[in-house]
């Protein structure tokens, strides 16, 4: 039988002890379903990235209204501050698109 971590067929407690550790959302976790087009490119030796990209951008809104709310708050900070940076939650958000886009990329190479 597989075991899930934090979870699975039970509810679990584990993330309310555990630092760091969340029960998963799926909506801090991208998902796209596979363009048409992204075969035909690869195929074509032309790169779906760019495409792909503004398609998964409004997948990950969460992480880019943080990135919105720091900076907007980092034009005050930053005169007090200016060590202080938006590069966190610039990270997050990159991460997701980066997230969304790439298993849909990997999973249709193909060695030849």
């Amino acid at each position: 039988k597989e075991i899930n971590m934090g979870g699975g067929d039970h509810f679990s407690l584990g993330h309310l002890i555990t630092p760091g550790w969340m029960p998963k959302s799926h909506s801090l976790s991208p998902h796209l379903t596979e363009p048409a087009y992204v075969k035909e490119m690869l195929k074509n030796g032309e790169n779906p990235k760019e495409l792909l990209l503004e398609e998964c951008k409004p997948k990950c809104l969460h992480w880019k209204h943080k990135l919105e709310r720091c900076e907007k708050k980092l034009v005050e900070i930053i005169k007090i501050n200016p060590t202080k940076t938006c590069l966190y939650p610039f990270r997050d958000y990159a991460t997701c698109v980066e997230a969304c886009v790439q298993p849909i990329i990997h999973n249709n190479l193909v060695i030849e």
